[in-house]
């Protein structure tokens, strides 16, 4: 049976919170249902900081209504009504009600909400079709071949074969710009005394913002965090405007202040893209096009455009390959045999370490650190 013939076919389409891609993602299914669900295991079944969970709930809220407009058919279950049942008897539901043999499903990042949602697929008799996920730029497959000749993994060679696949920053003899594939040297500048970093323009939480604020600050109170300072985009329309303003006003000096400690700003010349790419509203290879139409428009430092590009093509993506392929075994392994528990001094940031104390404080507020904070002070 040929892809379009599968897909015209009527079938089931689960979009958990996480996997809210653009539209001409799942345009090849707009005949099928979309079940979206606030009861999905890796939204309830994880403590989430109230910020995150705020951004995941309000997200999938507003793609849930992009899938309509789009004419999709959308079976939406929400945290408000508490007779919707609990999340497996959601998914049995639905395939009942349409009497559905298939199940699709973007790939799963999360090892737990992978096993649940196979297990529950095969409980129902579905066969299922798992959708290569758009968060990422390289596939699974393409990083279990890189194993093939890296068994050791480095990030710096996995990033050298994603310039060269996809074509970025090379010479027409496809060598390094600049003459080196990782200007990671001209990332270490302090941020001077006199220079303030723009405010990345938080946009204010609107109508439906504000009620989903309500649902988790009352349903999560136990969760770190506090929902009433919610300020982080959370529809599509916000994530691109914050790119376009990231773009427009810091990319140019994220280089010389990549590395940059400093009490005197939380976001300094960061993106703060991360959540966004997790959460689907943006897509990394959206983020590169647009940062090298941007730079070709109107040309930035190579050691700001190379250091942001090294973070999403490079870093993001070869952890991701190190999770599926060690993560179990790195999340039981203990080398140093430690025994001892984490004091509550690291969860309210007062061990006494100035720099480390205000990571932790700034993380329990914001539920969000810059790269630098959490691998070369918390890590």
């Amino acid at each position: 049976m040929t892809n379009q013939a599968q897909h015209q076919r009527r079938g089931l389409f689960l979009i958990l919170p996480g996997q809210c891609f653009p539209m001409r993602f799942v345009k090849p299914w707009r005949h099928w249902d979309f079940l979206l669900s606030e009861w999905a295991p890796n939204l309830l079944d994880d403590q989430h900081h109230q910020l995150k969970l705020v951004m995941m709930i309000q997200s999938l809220r507003s793609y849930a209504k992009e899938l309509r407009t789009a004419g999709a058919k959308v079976i939406y279950h929400s945290l408000n009504n508490e007779c919707s049942g609990d999340f497996p008897g959601q998914l049995e539901r639905a395939v009942l009600e349409g009497s559905f043999s298939e199940l699709a499903y973007f790939e799963i990042e999360d090892g737990f909400c992978v096993n649940a949602i196979a297990d529950l697929a095969k409980s129902l008799g579905l066969n299922c079709n798992v959708v290569p996920s758009p968060m990422f730029l390289c596939s699974r497959e393409v990083f279990a071949d890189y194993l093939k000749n890296e068994p050791r993994p480095r990030m710096a060679s996995f990033y050298k074969m994603q310039r060269k696949d996809l074509n970025l920053l090379l010479t027409s003899d496809g060598k390094p710009l600049g003459g080196k594939w990782s200007l990671d040297a001209e990332n270490r500048k302090p941020l001077p005394k006199t220079l303030i970093p723009p405010a990345p323009g938080f946009p204010q939480p609107g109508k439906n913002t504000r009620e989903v604020m309500a649902l988790v600050k009352s349903r999560f109170a136990a969760a770190p965090g506090d929902a009433d300072l919610f300020c982080y985009p959370a529809t599509r329309y916000q994530a691109e405007r914050w790119l376009t303003r990231f773009i427009d006003e810091r990319l140019a000096s994220f280089g010389d202040y990549e590395d940059a400690l400093t009490t005197r700003s939380d976001t300094v010349y960061h993106s703060l893209i991360s959540p966004l790419l997790n959460l689907g509203l943006l897509t990394p290879a959206d983020v590169i096009r647009r940062v090298m139409r941007a730079h070709h428009r109107s040309p930035v430092p190579l050691n700001s455009l190379e250091g942001f590009v090294r973070q999403v093509i490079g870093w993001r993506e070869f952890i991701r390959g190190v999770y599926h392929h060690f993560g179990v075994e790195q999340s039981s392994a203990n080398f140093f045999g430690h025994r001892s528990e984490l004091t509550d001094h690291w969860y309210d940031g007062s061990t006494g370490i100035t720099p480390l104390d205000h990571v932790i404080r700034k993380t329990q507020r914001w539920g969000w650190a810059h790269h630098i904070e959490r691998l070369m002070v918390v890590a």
